[in-house]
């Protein structure tokens, strides 16, 4: 058998050829043979040719068909070996292509990441803003931890999932983010590769509130959002293929209270342009709500779009969690909420912190409620409000019932339970630094009025008892036992979870009825934020 290695096309021929000069190569190739011949050698050799020639031809009555039949089998014969010539010559190439496949493969993957690596190089230094260049930096070595590999790369160019983040990433206004995004070109490239990354880890970023500082709207607001790092945004979204846009959206607050922020602005936006059915109602007082925003004048469709999107931001420096059973006040709306199993079961008006002295935006946990509290009053209202009105003599507050006495030569004065008590005759605390709980308050005169900002800084609550028979959620301790209790001697009554409590700040809210409604800027802290959105 041989052995063909030319192009299939020419196999055919060549094995053909060979096979039919077999036996003259065979004839030709014998070895001479020096032994002496035989009488019968030597008289085939002396006969006249004539006669050797009658003798190899084919006697006359020998039938045609016998000779066409033996031709037909050598060619049938021969065409078998030929496909089986080809079919071993086809598996053997079959491997070899696999190969040479893999190995283009492989060298393309090699190329992009060299490619990648030195589009690196200089990247971070190129970007003149600090916070921008430290992004950078991280997504740099990001990718050095995976040996350079490309994060949005497949054998077709772009992946689905740097399409599918795409696509989210272009629609960042829906949630009032400003994330620049480059133009996705149908082949990779490693500038592409880069730009589309360094958007993810910024969409991510904004997203969880990289925004604005809290601690540069107020000292007094504690929140701090976290902020999602650029590693863990490519984290998350490198292999999420078709629900790559879905996790990167995720990153925005997942409060139902956002989710309907963000609603409002598609609405308005929706609107603005359209004429208003109305001229009086582009004049609307913020005190009532907004239930047709193509009423409104152009100048204060901007101003509500851009109050929308200031508190959305405030919503990203919330917890995420903040806990299906928690407690709620809204400063600028003088209100709290207690909501169980994500359902508000109570609705109350509050009295918060004034100008001078505002309420702390923060969050803390509630392990127990105290009634006929003792007020310890704080070191700042002595100082700036006690001291000057007894003239320097704290002890003249004996005769109003507080309790006066000096530790390390400060004083230390407290209020004992009663009628006239600071505190009422009920406090929800939360322990914190900045001593903030919530409580009852023998001015009651003060919830009729429509702005509420008149206390140091803690909460005072209408319906004091009846929130606390929803936070104590416990068979015989009902609102009229509660009030039993009432009387001289302080009583502790823990909780049997603690229980979240969050103090917002919150401008822009919409109601139960779906209406958009504005409250007053207090504190100013929109302002500020609209200010470092540049809205």
């Amino acid at each position: 058998m041989f052995r063909v290695s030319l192009l299939p096309q020419a196999a055919p021929f060549v094995i053909a050829g060979a096979l039919l000069a077999a036996p003259a190569m065979a004839q030709m190739s014998s070895p001479p043979n020096d032994a002496p011949d035989s009488p019968a050698a030597a008289e085939r050799r002396t006969r006249p040719s004539s006669e050797r020639e009658n003798f190899n031809r084919p006697t006359a009555d020998a039938p045609r068909e016998a000779d066409e039949h033996q031709q037909s089998d050598e060619r049938q014969e021969l065409d078998q070996e030929l496909d089986q010539v080809l079919e071993k010559q086809k598996e053997a190439d079959a491997p070899r292509g696999v190969d040479e496949q893999q190995r283009a493969d492989e060298r393309q993957a090699t190329d992009a990441r060299e490619s990648l690596a030195q589009a690196l190089r200089d990247w971070s230094n190129e970007e003149p803003d600090v916070g921008r260049s430290v992004q950078r930096s991280e997504i740099a070595a990001y990718y050095k931890k995976r040996d350079f590999a490309p994060i949005w790369r497949d054998a077709h160019g772009f992946t689905k999932t740097a399409k599918s983040a795409l696509d989210t990433l272009r629609d960042a206004g829906r949630d009032g983010l400003r994330v620049k995004t480059a133009g996705q070109e149908s082949s990779w490239s490693a500038d592409g590769e880069l730009a589309l990354s360094e958007a993810v880890a910024d969409y991510a970023a904004q997203a969880s509130g990289a925004r604005v500082n809290p601690a540069t709207i107020s000292p007094d607001i504690e929140e701090r959002p976290s902020v999602v790092k650029p590693a863990q945004a490519l984290d998350a979204i490198a292999e999420a293929g078709d629900e790559a846009g879905a996790r990167l959206a995720a990153f925005n607050p997942p409060h139902p209270a956002y989710a309907a922020l963000r609603e409002k602005l598609a609405e308005l936006r929706a609107a603005r342009g359209h004429p208003r059915r109305e001229a009086a109602a582009a004049h609307e007082s913020d005190a009532r709500p907004i239930t047709n925003f193509a009423s409104l004048s152009d100048a204060k469709a901007k101003r509500v779009e851009a109050e929308i999107i200031a508190n959305m931001e405030r919503w990203r420096w919330e917890p995420r969690d903040m806990g299906a059973t928690r407690l709620e006040v809204n400063i600028p709306q003088f209100e709290t909420t207690f909501t169980r199993d994500n359902q508000i079961v109570f609705r109350g008006r509050v009295v918060v912190g004034k100008k001078t002295s505002p309420t702390p935006v923060f969050s803390d946990v509630m392990p127990y409620i105290i009634i006929n509290p003792t007020w310890t009053v704080p070191e700042s209202i002595i100082e700036k409000e006690l001291e000057p009105k007894t003239g320097g003599k704290l002890s003249k507050l004996r005769t109003r019932g507080y309790k006066v006495t000096y530790r390390n030569g400060k004083p230390f004065v407290q209020q004992e339970p009663g009628e006239k008590n600071a505190l009422g005759r009920l406090k929800f605390v939360f322990p914190n630094d900045l001593l903030i709980y919530m409580h009852d308050t023998p001015q009651k005169k003060l919830f009729a009025r429509a702005k509420r900002a008149y206390s140091h800084g803690c909460v005072r609550v209408q319906n004091p008892f009846k929130l606390a028979e929803e936070v104590v959620e416990r068979p015989g301790y009902d609102e009229k036992r509660l009030k039993a209790l009432i009387g001289k001697k302080e009583r502790r009554i823990n909780l049997a979870k603690p229980i979240p409590v969050h103090i917002e700040y919150f401008t822009a809210v919409v109601n139960d009825d779906g209406a958009l409604k504005l409250y007053d800027d207090i504190y100013g802290y929109s302002a500020k934020v609209r200010s470092a959105l540049a809205l």
